[in-house]
């Protein structure tokens, strides 16, 4: 509609037709509205559609812990668990959004939480038991394992074949140890061998088990030699055993014996330094020196052995024939300690016996020179 007419002789002006721009602006409000509502209830959808997913998922995630913690449960305190469905699910999801609604989802809380303890409590419930469980297996296996063992030890072959291994090992361990104690007690003195066994009891204990390991090993046992020849002698005459070990000479004769060693391992033995004893100035009538002369101080040994003889007092020394150098050599020193021989045998081409008699008391501040014999080094098997 125009808004005025031209005048008639004015032919250049142009008419123009304009609308209202109240029209116009209602239009675009109304257009602008209905897009925002659209868009409000796309988000709404999407919300609702975010929601129940979640939702779903954390009622699929509950199920399957109970699922998991009913596998746990023994099957008389399982409880059955409903199957997953979409409909379930569905239902699930508006009763939860109802109560969210109406309660604030106070509600739904709560019933969790109970929900959360009580399965804790079964789940502890449930611990017990199996420990009780596990605790009888348990006894009911080590009953059948002793049971069993018992059984094992009534077979005689599997025992014995059992019996021989560990005594092999055993032999093998003590004959090691026995060779590491001898190299010492023949490198050091007398004293320092006292001072070793007295700190260490135990390594006494396991030279003298190696010997009598390593002497059933030889085909003549030189101390059944003495024992035969003390045996001829007097019973009258009083005997000391130096280097007894196990005091057997003191078992086998009937005379009265001093059974020195440098530990005491029976209450009849006396403990001391073989060059320095407590026996009384000519006191014996025989020392026996039986494999122990060991050290490096064997002048007081035989010095020791001429103070506690009687004059005309007898020695017997029973060595490894390995050990000398010079047989003669050794008469030698022995006659400048006071004695003399009378008797030199082999045994068995192994050991050499010799009998002296004290011929003079020169006591022990005498001017000897020092002498030993060689080491006796016991092959490694």
């Amino acid at each position: 509609m125009s808004l005025f007419k031209p005048a008639a002789w004015d032919s250049t002006v142009e008419v123009f037709n304009f609308q209202s721009a109240k029209k116009n602006s209602q239009n675009s409000v109304e257009k602008t509205n209905k897009n925002i509502a659209n868009e409000i209830l796309k988000k709404k959808q999407k919300n609702k559609v975010k929601k129940t997913s979640i939702k779903n998922g954390r009622i699929e995630k509950r199920k399957q812990k109970k699922l998991q913690k009913q596998k746990l449960i023994p099957k008389g305190l399982q409880r059955p668990v409903k199957p997953i469905n979409s409909d379930d699910e569905d239902s699930s999801s508006a009763d939860s959004s109802a109560e969210s609604d109406s309660d604030g989802g106070i509600g739904s809380k709560q019933k969790v939480i109970k929900s959360g303890r009580i399965e804790k409590n079964k789940l502890k419930r449930v611990e017990k038991l199996n420990k009780s469980k596990l605790t009888e297996v348990h006894n009911k296996n080590v009953a059948a394992v002793t049971a069993a063992t018992n059984e094992l030890k009534l077979i005689t072959p599997a025992n014995a074949q059992f019996s021989a291994y560990q005594e092999k090992l055993k032999s093998q361990l003590v004959g090691g140890r026995f060779r590491f104690i001898n190299e010492q007690l023949y490198t050091m003195s007398s004293q320092k061998a006292v001072e070793l066994f007295t700190a260490d009891r135990e390594a006494y204990t396991a030279y003298h088990e190696g010997f009598r390991h390593q002497s059933e090993q030889w085909p003549f046992n030189p101390l059944k030699r003495i024992i035969k020849t003390i045996k001829n002698l007097p019973k009258t005459f009083e005997i000391g055993d130096f280097g007894c070990g196990d005091a057997e000479l003191a078992k086998s004769v009937p005379n009265k014996v001093y059974s020195i060693d440098l530990v005491s391992a029976k209450p009849d033995i006396i403990a001391c330094d073989m060059a320095h004893t407590p026996l009384k100035k000519e006191s014996l009538d025989v020392a026996v020196y039986c494999l122990s002369l060991m050290g490096t101080n064997l002048k007081d040994f035989m010095l020791e052995a001429n103070r506690v003889l009687k004059v005309d007092g007898l020695l017997y020394i029973v060595e490894i024939q390995t050990r000398f150098d010079n047989v003669q050599d050794f008469i030698q020193r022995l006659r400048s300690c006071g004695f003399q021989l009378v008797r030199k045998d082999m045994l068995s081409k192994l050991f050499l016996f010799f009998q002296f008699k004290k011929v003079q008391s020169i006591g022990k501040v005498a001017i000897v020179k020092p002498f030993q014999l060689k080491p006796c080094l016991y092959r490694k098997r």
